[in-house]
């Protein structure tokens, strides 16, 4: 054999076939293979790459909505709280312009029922001067008969107490009151009565002089003349003065402390305490105003008594039915001098006699 068929010999032997590794087994296997196993390897890949690709936008979609829901409401707790303060603002303002106009409107009353008050004080003045024209009685009658009204008066009320008159020329104030609980005696007022055109400090000063002589726990003038710019009731050098129609009352009120302080027993400090609040509270401006109304009152029953000669009968019902207003009014006074002077509930005056 030639070299050229030799040659020729050579190109006619096939060729071996290429092989790779398996990726997965690392076994021989053909280049086709390994390119299919290779490119199902790669899809696999790009579908976990995707999987978790979508997963991760699942999550950061999920912690973005938590994230604005927590920023939503932190926002509306936020604001919640800002329309409750300016809600209490907004109630503070209303409330401080009721306030306001409350106050402006209280004062106008009081202004009008005060100018009310002063004329009719004016006329009351001006009647009980035509009185005295009239009748023709000098200052010392008048006060003699005013001082036999009450004593009168103060019998009828308190009819267990021990009430004298002192006689005409012996020193000392008018009346001696002495309160006397259960057949125990609980202290003493001392009254005088007073019916003149004028004031004179001289009063205050003769009828607490008579209540140290005396040895009285409180001292009342009965006068229908008051210290410039007081009416009705005032405290004068610790002399409590007050217009006749109001006497009863206000020894009701001291009866009732009197008789508090002796049953409990309480010491002279004790003592001085509850009187010294008990004066404050019917010097005060809410006790003055109450006073004024049951002033007016009994003003009403004056102007009644007038007529009571024509119309007795009837008369008589419209008093029962004023006097029943009168203690109406009382009422808070009543509980306000209870809250001073027992811090309890109020005792019944009927059964402290």
């Amino acid at each position: 054999m030639n070299t050229h068929e030799q040659n020729l010999q050579k190109e006619l032997v096939p060729m071996p076939a290429i092989t790779e590794r398996c990726p997965w087994c690392d076994s021989a296997i053909s280049h086709s293979r390994f390119a299919e196993i290779e490119a199902k390897i790669r899809n696999q890949g790009e579908t976990k790459l995707a999987e978790a690709g979508r997963q991760l936008r699942a999550a950061l979609e999920t912690q973005h909505a938590a994230e604005l829901a927590q920023q939503r409401q932190q926002v509306e707790s936020a604001l919640t709280i800002r329309l409750n303060e300016l809600d209490v603002l907004r109630q503070k303002d209303l409330a401080d312009q009721r306030m306001v106009l409350q106050k402006d409107r209280d004062e106008s009353v009081l202004r009008a029922q005060a100018d009310f008050n002063r004329e009719r004080e004016s006329l009351q003045a001006k009647m009980k001067e035509m009185e005295r024209a009239l009748l023709k009685k000098t200052s010392q009658d008048l006060g003699e008969i005013a001082e036999i009204d009450l004593f009168e008066a103060l019998r009828q009320t308190f009819p267990d107490d021990r009430i004298t008159r002192v006689p005409k020329g012996q020193n000392g104030a008018d009346v001696h009151h002495e309160v006397v609980h259960k057949g125990q005696l609980c202290g003493k007022i001392v009254i005088d009565s007073k019916n003149t055109k004028a004031w004179q400090n001289a009063f205050v000063t003769k009828l607490r002089q008579d209540q140290m002589e005396a040895g009285a726990d409180h001292a009342i003038l009965s006068t229908n003349v008051f210290p410039r710019g007081q009416r009705e009731l005032c405290i004068e050098d610790a002399v409590i003065v007050v217009s006749p129609l109001r006497v009863t009352h206000i020894i009701a009120l001291l009866r009732r402390t009197m008789i508090t302080v002796h049953v409990r027993g309480l010491s002279f400090d004790e003592r001085a305490s509850k009187m010294s609040k008990l004066y404050a509270l019917i010097t005060s401006a809410k006790y003055t105003q109450q006073f004024q109304e049951i002033g007016k009152l009994s003003t009403d029953i004056q102007t009644l008594d007038a007529g009571e000669k024509k119309a007795h009968d009837t008369t008589w019902k419209k008093r029962g039915s004023i006097l029943a207003r009168i203690m109406n009014a009382l009422q808070d006074i009543d509980n306000e001098v209870a809250g001073v002077v027992e811090g309890e509930e109020p005792i019944d005056l009927a059964v402290a006699s």
